[in-house]
This record gives structure tokens, C-alpha cells and sequence, in this order.
């Protein structure tokens, strides 16, 4: 199971790194959960999402914030679960306000191959203030 996990989740960050949402989207069960906390009443892209709206995470991330650098540093595969460690840092548009985070990412692909679990934990805080006046 673990060189299965392993493989869809580097599959995933090649899908999402080539721009290829609608592909990154194919990994996913139809029943999956992507939940990035937060309140996006004051950060627009976090919350949690069904499947079909994760490609409304990808339009509003890029539509408020210029990517500078999201760097996985280290993937832990453990069976079906995978732990995704790293760095991202962004300029927010209205705010030009740098985010720089570290963060880790919970994944859990199903017995079918597919992504069932996806969990980013990053500072919220620091997010939440680089969004804000």
C-alpha cells in the first residue's frame, strides 16, 4: 500500500505543478474531504471543500496572491497515509504582504487508489494577517 500512496501523491504534486487542476482532480474520491483551516471569511481560499469545488481553491489562491515558493521538503509514507512537510510563501495582492509559512499536509489515498483525505496544517495566524490591513 505505501509505494501506492506514494506513487499518488507524486503524482498529484506533478498534476498540480504542470497547472493541470482538471487531471489533479482525477486522483481524488468522489467523496473525498480537502479542508485547509481557517476562516475564509477573512482568508478566501481556506475552508473546507467538496471535490468538485477544489478547482475554485486554485482560481482563488491565484486571483489574490502571487506564488513565490512552495517547496515539499519531505513526504512520510506510511501505508495509505502520507505526510507532506514544507514551505510556502506568497505575496498578497491587495495587501503585498508576504506569507511565508511552514506546513505539512495529511493525505489519505483509499484502497481504490484515490485521495480521500487531504488536510493542509500551516499558521493560520500568520495567513489570517497577511490578508488583512
Amino acid at each position: 500500500m505505501s509505494e501506492n500512496t506514494r506513487s499518488v501523491v507524486a503524482e498529484l504534486l506533478e498534476r498540480i505543478g504542470a497547472g493541470d487542476i482538471a487531471g489533479a482532480v482525477e486522483l481524488f474520491a468522489h467523496d473525498a474531504v480537502w479542508e485547509i483551516p481557517g476562516d475564509p471569511g477573512i482568508v478566501p481560499w481556506v475552508g473546507r471543500r467538496t471535490v468538485e469545488d477544489i478547482p475554485e481553491f486554485f482560481a482563488t489562491i491565484s486571483a489574490h496572491t502571487d506564488r513565490e515558493l512552495f517547496d515539499v521538503e519531505r513526504i512520510i509514507v506510511d501505508g495509505p497515509n502520507a505526510v507532506l512537510i514544507g514551505r510556502a510563501r506568497v505575496v498578497v495582492r491587495s495587501t503585498a504582504k508576504v506569507i511565508d509559512t511552514p506546513f505539512a499536509i495529511d493525505i489519505v489515498v483509499n484502497p481504490e487508489g484515490r485521495i480521500s483525505r487531504y488536510y493542509m496544517f500551516e499558521d493560520s495566524w500568520h495567513v489570517a494577517q497577511g490578508v488583512t490591513r
